[in-house]
């Protein structure tokens, strides 16, 4: 009878640790951001951004400005201290242009540093094959762990997973592909997230760019689900955004 009531005990507490960890998605309905989200500017103060046609918009014009800017056009949102050391973050990414344009763009997890955090990103050079990128800026200093070509242009789908000081980066081409660890490998980078950032790093081409975010998910401890159901929006319908239909 004791050793029956200690496995209950056990799978109780297991399944109650399991329920606790939960996903957030933003499918980015609507025409404005959902409650919690924060948009920071460049200094430059030109950044715009909108939510429109079921995407989150951001256009960083002219550029000019590298990585190691503490002040980067980004929408941020706080995670719960529970998510701190371990979080995933994944989402539906493109640009305008479709080809990189000297910056990189994606996911940030930021500590209580604005010069302290790991991003998984994407872009690269001007004209060249879609690259990602992982890395950390440990202390103001940039880490880069490397530049990695996908294979294929954008919508590309950004994955990126906090394992205590463990971080690794995933990214495929649709939905229905495996994840792809970017580089095949990871790196270590100490802190405990606060912050989750969608944004730019750099933009040093002196080119309009636009990001554009079909979707973003946050999964941890203490994550809830949106409170706003979606509109049935299908995702990666990049061809109608740009096209105007």
């Amino acid at each position: 009878m004791r050793i029956t009531i200690l496995i209950c005990g056990i799978l109780m507490f297991s399944l109650a640790g399991i329920a606790s960890a939960g996903v957030w998605t933003d499918p980015f309905d609507g025409n404005e951001l959902v409650e919690g989200w924060e948009f920071r500017d460049h200094n430059t103060k030109q950044t715009t951004f909108e939510v429109k046609d079921g995407f989150f918009q951001m256009t960083n014009p002219k550029g000019g400005w590298g990585h190691t800017t503490p002040d980067k056009p980004m929408l941020e949102r706080e995670v719960p201290k529970s998510a701190a050391k371990n979080i995933t973050v994944s989402g539906i990414f493109s640009t305008e242009p479709d080809k990189p344009a000297n910056a990189w763009i994606g996911i940030f997890l930021y500590s209580d540093d604005d010069l302290n955090y790991a991003c998984f990103l994407f872009g690269g050079e001007a004209n060249q094959p879609q690259k990602t990128l992982i890395g950390s800026m440990v202390q103001a200093n940039w880490q880069d762990k490397g530049h990695f070509q996908t294979g294929f242009d954008v919508p590309l789908h950004l994955k990126i997973v906090k394992e205590d000081d463990v971080f690794s980066g995933y990214y495929r081409e649709n939905e229905k592909d495996e994840w792809k660890l970017s580089g095949d490998k990871t790196w270590n980078h100490k802190f405990d997230v606060e912050r989750v950032g969608i944004g730019f790093m750099n933009n040093w081409g002196g080119q309009t760019v636009t990001f554009l975010v079909d979707s973003l998910s946050i999964e941890g401890e203490g994550i809830k689900p949106l409170a706003v159901a979606p509109e049935g929006k299908l995702a990666t319908t990049w061809s109608h955004l740009k096209t105007g239909q």
